[in-house]
């Protein structure tokens, strides 16, 4: 870890398919200054990278600063990455593919910028300044559109050998279940994430249920926000609570058994789906869970929300960065 008495304010960026969220952030951890854009996700590279430019260039001018004055630039983003060449193999939810954003962001700024997934990224500001804080060994599980996750052992993410350690969103729990964006079947990912409790919905209204959310969810294509499920279940939508039970149920499960696995000392829950749904949800997940863990008869191992909401990604990306180039 970087000596930070002489450190100066790095930039954190969390890029998603839906939004760019920037940050200032101060070695205190502190932030400076914020912005927010839209991801022009379908444009490409090149539009991408003026956004998150503008972006930057905002969050400066608010926190008062130039570029120059900045140590560096952290940067949390979706799909398969190299943090290593800081290259995005590609994303799901943006039209791009072998990207170089790490190169491309440090020439347009010029200062050093470091490439990470955005769910490693958030994780580790969990880690370092939120729910995990104080623990060693973390297992976080963020659920949303889809399932993220990553490991933290002995105070270090593990990415494993290809990099890419931590996917708990493709671990197979339902033999031959639904299919997975990711083009398997029966992953967490497929039974578990606020799409899957979607396209459940959408099956339970082909076979005539009610649901105050089978309009949202007609096409194939439907979606359903977060927040729109949880109003669903404070209403005691049927539907809506049996589906998000049976989605926290498969949760739990996969997380109990990871837990006889790897033993970790807590388990950070966060994402859209969690944040929205909140203590009902989670003590679902942690009842089939704890049904699940071997050995914990005195409860240990924590299971908590996630306690920095939309900053995580800001402070994670922010934290690397200024371990990585401050001095």
């Amino acid at each position: 870890m970087a000596d930070l008495q002489n450190a100066r304010p790095v930039v954190g960026i969390d890029l998603g398919g839906t939004k760019i969220l920037v940050g200032v952030v101060a070695p205190d951890y502190s932030v400076l200054g914020r912005s927010k854009r839209s991801t022009p996700a379908d444009a490409g590279g090149p539009a991408i990278l003026e956004a998150i430019v503008e972006g930057i260039d905002q969050a400066l001018a608010e926190a008062g600063l130039n570029r120059s004055e900045i140590d560096g630039i952290g940067i949390g983003s979706p799909g398969p990455i190299d943090s290593t060449t800081g290259v995005i193999r590609f994303s799901a939810n943006m039209n791009v593919k072998d990207w170089p954003l790490g190169a491309d962001l440090a020439a347009a700024i010029g200062r050093p910028t470091l490439l990470q997934n955005d769910v490693r990224v958030g994780s580790y500001g969990e880690f370092r300044l939120g729910a995990g804080r104080g623990y060693k060994n973390v297992l976080t599980a963020f659920v949303g559109t889809g399932i993220g996750g990553c490991l933290i052992l002995d105070g270090k993410v593990f990415e494993g050998a290809t990099g890419n350690a931590g996917e708990i969103g493709h671990i197979i729990v339902k033999a031959n279940g639904p299919e997975c964006g990711c083009g398997r079947f029966g992953c967490l990912e497929a039974v578990a994430s606020r799409r899957a409790i979607a396209r459940r919905i959408r099956k339970a209204a082909k076979n005539g249920e009610t649901s105050v959310l089978a309009h949202k969810v007609e096409k194939k294509s439907g979606k359903i926000k977060s927040g729109e499920l949880a109003a669903a279940v404070a209403a005691g939508d049927v539907v809506a609570c049996r589906e998000v039970e049976r989605a926290a149920t498969f949760l739990g499960q996969a997380l109990g058994g990871l837990v006889n696995l790897i033993g970790p000392e807590i388990i950070v829950i966060g994402g859209g789906v969690t944040a929205a749904l909140g203590p009902m949800y989670l003590d679902q997940v942690r009842a089939a869970a704890r049904h699940q863990i071997l050995v914990d008869p005195n409860e240990t191992i924590k299971i908590e929300p996630a306690a920095l909401g939309d900053d995580a990604g800001i402070l994670g990306a922010s934290l690397l960065a200024m371990e990585k180039f401050s001095h």
